[in-house]
């Protein structure tokens, strides 16, 4: 029996398949060497990363609008979207003082349109609670409304530099195929967040000791250093290189290295195994040949409220179109939409006609009135005369 100090695991390194044994310190340690040299040589260019923004607040302002964007949306995409918004929105005040409709208009291209008056929410707390200024506590920050566990961390780490142990999708998927194997064949995961914590905070410390090649600071061990590799660093889209000596091993630096390596090398369904340094080396405990196939399960259908078919298996509520199940936050994100068009508002029958191509007034007027009380709720909508206008 194979104990956690002596593991076995297959690696690959081209044609060859060889065994290797390492206790798991030994296995942080080079993972850590491994995504600082992969991050060296791929890290990626984005308008929220290297600030030299040298007030906090303004700071961490840029990186708390980003990281509620990045949620559920992808990069390119918030790229663009980000710019603009702080170009209508550049200081704290500024979104704080907004009025929902200004932020819903902003917003638009995101998609999740609540996310933005969560974060012109939260702004507004930490420019009256804490009069401008950021917390630099978890604690303090999760008190925040609109501000949840892994964004109080991503504030820590990116704004202020204070090493802080979080979970978003990629660093889950990496830490959990590296230390404890593959997901299972439905996507969840064997080992909870609460073991997984621990080791994201060990890979974190080693992380963050590392040290230039000729400096004397140790890291991970006493005995033994960081070995990272004087390799050229090359930012993309720029002729600018370096080399890791140059490069800040800190706790900002360490998680977007992670966040790159989750979306470039090991992303949720297709990881690209042949360019992987972690399983070529044998570190990761997961390759192409424990990878799970995804689970390939019947859709039955149901009959919901007024007759429309709902998904027994898609958790979340929607109707059919056809053959194609949509989500009602679809519908909704079409609602909202539509209203950012027409300023005076649109009625319920209006509304219907422009989101559902197969609309029909007598089944489906019951369904629609409760996705506009939703955002009426929500405070994304309200009513003037009978017609549905964005909240002001």
């Amino acid at each position: 029996m194979v104990s956690e100090a002596s593991e076995i695991f297959k690696g690959c390194d081209g044609e060859n398949v060889y065994c290797t044994t390492m206790i798991r310190s030994e296995r942080i340690q080079k993972f850590v060497e491994e995504i600082w040299a992969w991050y060296s040589r791929h890290k990626r260019t984005l308008p929220w990363r290297d600030l030299t923004i040298k007030d906090d607040a303004e700071r961490a302002y840029r990186i708390l609008v980003s990281e509620v964007m990045l949620q559920q949306t992808q990069v390119s995409r918030v790229i663009v979207i980000y710019k603009r918004f702080l170009r209508q929105f550049p200081r704290l005040q500024d979104l704080a003082r907004a009025s929902n409709r200004d932020v819903i208009m902003a917003w638009r291209g995101m998609g999740y349109n609540s996310r933005a008056l969560r974060l012109r929410d939260a702004t507004k707390t930490i420019a009256n609670a804490y009069r401008g200024h950021f917390p630099q506590d978890i604690e303090s920050l999760r008190s925040i409304p609109g501000i949840g566990p892994y964004t109080a961390a991503a504030l820590l780490n990116f704004a202020f530099n204070i090493p802080t142990p979080c979970l978003d999708t990629n660093i889950r998927r990496i830490l959990h195929r590296t230390f404890f194997g593959p997901e299972k064949a439905d996507g969840t995961w064997r080992v909870d967040d609460k073991k997984l914590l621990k080791v994201v905070g060990e890979a974190l410390h080693v992380a963050t000791q590392a040290c230039h090649p000729e400096g004397s600071r140790l890291c991970g061990s006493r005995r033994s250093p960081l070995r990272l590799r004087s390799l050229t660093m090359t930012q993309p889209g720029s002729s600018r290189t370096g080399d890791m000596r140059h490069m800040k091993y800190d706790a900002a630096n360490w998680h977007a290295a992670l966040m790159d390596f989750g979306s470039l090398v090991q992303t949720k369904s297709n990881p690209k195994w042949n360019i992987c340094p972690l399983t070529a080396k044998g570190i990761m405990k997961t390759n192409s040949e424990n990878f799970p196939l995804p689970s390939v399960r019947p859709v039955h259908r149901s009959l919901g409220e007024g007759g429309s078919p709902l998904s027994s298996v898609l958790r979340e509520p929607g109707r059919y179109i056809g053959s194609t199940f949509v989500p009602n936050r679809i519908f909704r994100g079409r609602i909202v939409e539509a209203l950012r068009d027409v300023p005076e508002g649109l009625t319920l029958s209006e509304l219907g006609k422009r989101i559902c191509i197969d609309w029909s007034p007598p089944e489906q007027h019951e369904w629609l009135s409760g996705l506009l009380e939703k955002l009426k709720r929500d405070s994304l909508l309200s009513m003037r005369k009978q017609q549905y206008i964005l909240a002001h």
